[in-house]
Formats: structure tokens, C-alpha cells, sequence
């Protein structure tokens, strides 16, 4: 072999070697970036951590053009247990809850295999519906053999997310993500469980007590209107005097539920103490407010609770109602929300000495006036 073949063959192994400790250089900095992502998604203490990780860190540590992610939905359960702020957020517009019969049956049937490809239409667009976006990393979330959703990489570059490439990092990720996504719904199942009256099923007065400074807060932003109906169960202790606690609580029971039914999914029904009931109507004014009432108290009136066979009770309820209309402002959102229930309970109050089964209106909030304000709202009976 000559000296020119010789410099020729030392060069080509040179570039070879520069190039293999180049990639082993780019494939440590991925798996660091990778590593950097999976703690975080392991350390994320909430399903809104988890999805700003998921929607927002790792879209810029990997320099990526767009995400989504899809997660299965088909009772609804996802829809009840992710804060619907977070749901109506734009920080979170790449999170798609499937509930419809066609997408399930689009995730059922998708491969199980991690796939990266050049963007189809026809294809991807049900994953991933971004202008621009060139080629698409598919990632199945599968937890106990069952598909949980899936995520989605999206980027301008036609070569980033070549066809049959190498997919070590991707697949790892794919399991981590999974058992975090099912981690983080757990764990917000087990929170919301603590602000759930294990009686009725509604919510408790200490979920009601915090959600409704922030609705308060919500409505400052927006400029809307909000209102507060409270109700109590008439002669409530003479069911559980003459029947017993027993039938006391199926009456709850089934009071609670033909509430619920009268409400929308955004309204908040929390049984405050005892057979008191209170109710948060977020976007309502006064009228529609007063509207609400009286169909809850026809709910409660149109037949008898069934309580066995051979029991069988007339139910009434009665209702107060307190509004604050939109361009009305107040500083101290804890005083203001005070105030609201205050209102309202003292328009239940005066249901109940005008003869009980109807709603009274205490109309608009008087923030300017000063309200004798109790630390915690009375019962009735």
C-alpha cells in the first residue's frame, strides 16, 4: 500500500471516529434531556404540573413545532376530574379528551408500536391538526395492556421524525409518561375524594369554601355575573324523628341527585352541613338565578321520594338567592364571598317564616353597604 493510500485509508478511519464520537456526543446530550424531562414528570405533584410539563417543558427542550395529547375518556371521568380551568385554558389547547365512538375506536385500533413518519393528513390529523407540522412521532400510552392515550411530536423539519427510526429514547419516554399521566389521575381522584360528602355524593362544604374564592376571582377577571342559591330541606328533623336516620339519609340522597340533575356540569352543588345544601352558579344573573331555584324546588316537589316500598314521602325544599352582577368590584374576595353565602342564607330564612317550598330573592350583592357578616352560615329547619 503507498503513502497516499495510507494518509487516504488514517483519514477516512479519522473521520469515521469523529463522526461515531460526535453521535455518542449527541445521544448522551438526548439522554440527558430525556432523564431531565422524566424527573420532572415523576416529581409533578398535580395533573396541571403534569400536562404544563408535558404541553410546555418539553416542547422547548426539544425544540419542537407542536404536541397534543390524547387521553381516553369514554365515561367521562377525565372531564369531571381535570379542573375545568384547566380544560378551558389555552395553555393546555394541545390536551384532547376522546369520548366519541369513532376516536375510541381509532385508539383501540392504532398500533401499540412507537411510529415515526412523514405528516399525513389522511393519517395524523385526528392525532394532530398543526399547520406546517412535516413529520409526526406517535407515542402510545399503554398501562396493564390497555391503551390510555396518546402523544404526539410534531415538527416542520421532514427529517426530524424520519420513517423506521430508531426509537430507544421515544419508547422509553412513551412508558414513562404513561405511568405518570395514570399516576397523576389517581392521585387527583384521591384529592378529590377528600371535598366529596360520602353520603350524597355532591360535593362538601370544604371543596365549596375553596372553589369559591376562585370563581370569585374568575368573575373579577371576566367582568360576569355570579350567584349563590342556598337550600334547606323542609322539616328535615321530622323525617328522622318519625323514620329514623336511615330514611333520612336516602332522602338526602335523593334530593342531592335531583338537584344535580337541574344543574349544569360547571355549577357547583356542595351539601354544606347537615340537610343545608348550597349551590354556585357561575355566569348567572339574578333572573336566571331565580329560574334555577324554582326549577330545583320543582325537581325536589314533582314525586315522592322513594324510600322503600311500603314509604314513600312528600319532600319539599326551600331556597335563597343572592346575586353579584358583573361591573360590581370588591378588594377582599374572602369578605365577598362571606357576604354572598350570608345573603343567600338570609333569604332562606325568610322562605322559611313565609311558609317554606319556595325560593326568595335577596336580589343584588349591596357591596357598598356594610352586611353583618357570620363566621359560619346558621341552620335551619
Amino acid at each position: 500500500m503507498g503513502i497516499v493510500d495510507k494518509t487516504n485509508e488514517t483519514q477516512r478511519l479519522k473521520a469515521q471516529l469523529e463522526a461515531l464520537l460526535f453521535n455518542a456526543h449527541e445521544n448522551q446530550k438526548k439522554l440527558e434531556r430525556f432523564e431531565a424531562i422524566e424527573f420532572k414528570l415523576m416529581a409533578a405533584e398535580s395533573i396541571e404540573d403534569l400536562l404544563r410539563i408535558i404541553g410546555h417543558d418539553y416542547m422547548h427542550l426539544f425544540k419542537l413545532d407542536a404536541c397534543t395529547l390524547l387521553l381516553e375518556d369514554s365515561d367521562l371521568s377525565l372531564r369531571r376530574l381535570i379542573p375545568e380551568a384547566t380544560l378551558e385554558s389555552i395553555e393546555y389547547n394541545f390536551l384532547t379528551l376522546l369520548n366519541f365512538p369513532v376516536e375510541l375506536e381509532k385508539l383501540q385500533y392504532m398500533s401499540s408500536k412507537i411510529c415515526t413518519d412523514t405528516y399525513q393528513s389522511s393519517k395524523h390529523q385526528w392525532l394532530m391538526d398543526k399547520p406546517g407540522i412535516a413529520s409526526i412521532a406517535v407515542l402510545p400510552l399503554i398501562r396493564r395492556g390497555k391503551k390510555i392515550g396518546v402523544f404526539c411530536c410534531g415538527s416542520r423539519d421532514i427529517n426530524r421524525f424520519q420513517s423506521h427510526a430508531s426509537s430507544d429514547f421515544l419508547q422509553r419516554l412513551s412508558f414513562i409518561m404513561a405511568v405518570c399521566v395514570e399516576n397523576a389521575l389517581n392521585l387527583e381522584r384521591l384529592k378529590q375524594s377528600t371535598f366529596t360528602d360520602p353520603l350524597t355524593r355532591v360535593r362538601n362544604r370544604r371543596f365549596f369554601d375553596q372553589r369559591l374564592p376562585e370563581e370569585l376571582n374568575r368573575r373579577d377577571r371576566s367582568r360576569t355575573s355570579i350567584s349563590c342559591v342556598f337550600l334547606d330541606i323542609d322539616h328535615f328533623k321530622s323525617v328522622n324523628d318519625n323514620y329514623g336516620h336511615g330514611v333520612g339519609d336516602d332522602v338526602l340522597r335523593q334530593v342531592a341527585q335531583r338537584v344535580q340533575g337541574v344543574l349544569r356540569t360547571h355549577d357547583v352543588l356542595a351539601r354544606y352541613g347537615g340537610e343545608e345544601f348550597a349551590v354556585l352558579l357561575p355566569d348567572t344573573g339574578n333572573e336566571e338565578a331565580m329560574m334555577v331555584a324554582q326549577r330545583i324546588i320543582n325537581a325536589v316537589n314533582r314525586s315522592r321520594v322513594v324510600v322503600d316500598k311500603n314509604v314513600l314521602l312528600s319532600i319539599t325544599i326551600s331556597a335563597g338567592v343572592s346575586t353579584i352582577e358583573s361591573e360590581q368590584c370588591f378588594e377582599d374576595i374572602r369578605e365577598l364571598g362571606l357576604k354572598l353565602l350570608a345573603s343567600a342564607d338570609q333569604a332562606l330564612y325568610d322562605a322559611k317564616e313565609m311558609g317554606r317550598n319556595r325560593a326568595i330573592n335577596a336580589g343584588l350583592l349591596a357591596l357598598t353597604s356594610s352586611i353583618d357578616v357570620p363566621d359560619t352560615v346558621s341552620g335551619h329547619n
